[in-house]
């Protein structure tokens, strides 16, 4: 069956909710140098992301995805703002690492390892994924960790198109960034479409990885 197109969205409606798989909301009481203080934040899933390295074409193996969250952000800032042009819904899609939420009982590595294969088409072996770090996300309103890996392929493991989960309601484009153009890419100041761990996965392997190659 063949892929709709990632752009392809019409918004129905918007509306808040009160309960969520993904995302729940609470509020915390608390006493800071004898100053009672309130906090809301969201209690959500810990992830993975996964910096991929195709040796066979010199190049990285990327996602770009619609975004509902990012898209809405840029609606209500028109809005807020009395801007009466439509958003487009490019503006929705973002360029990211493969990445995953850990919503099964698997370890960080094995997520990491499905994610490649289902969202890229590559089969890894975990011995094959290095842990870049971990670190925390969304500080103000979550404080998930999200463990950052690097793997590296080549295209005798590329065993599916990819594309994400299509039972999870996925759809998911790949793009692929050439070696010799990521220095450029990472210090374009127009990078409102990029995710900040896509940045610092790359700029992690021009320090750690580039002599190497």
């Amino acid at each position: 069956m063949q892929r709709g197109k990632v752009d392809d969205v019409e918004i129905l409606s918007k509306e808040p909710i009160s309960n969520s798989m993904y995302i729940k909301p609470w509020r915390v009481n608390y006493i800071q140098a004898g100053k009672k203080k309130i906090w809301d934040y969201m209690i959500n899933h810990d992830s993975v992301a996964i910096c991929i390295y195709n040796k066979s074409s010199q190049n990285f193996v990327m996602v770009k995805q619609f975004r509902p969250a990012v898209y809405m952000a840029d609606v209500n800032r028109n809005e807020k703002n009395g801007v009466a042009e439509k958003v487009p819904f490019s503006s929705g899609i973002t360029l990211e690492l493969c990445a995953g939420i850990i919503d099964r009982d698997e370890s960080p590595d094995k997520i990491a390892q499905s994610e490649v294969l289902e969202e890229t088409g590559f089969k890894i072996d975990l011995e094959n994924l290095e842990l870049i770090c971990k670190f925390r996300t969304a500080v103000g309103t979550g404080g998930a960790i999200q463990w950052l890996y690097y793997t590296e392929v080549d295209d005798s493991m590329k065993v599916t198109e990819g594309g994400g989960s299509e039972f999870e309601g996925e759809l998911i484009d790949l793009h692929y960034l050439k070696l010799e153009d990521v220095d450029a890419f990472i210090n374009d100041k127009d990078c409102a479409h990029i995710t900040s761990g896509v940045m610092y996965a790359l700029s992690w392997f021009l320090r750690k990885k580039i002599d190497k190659k």
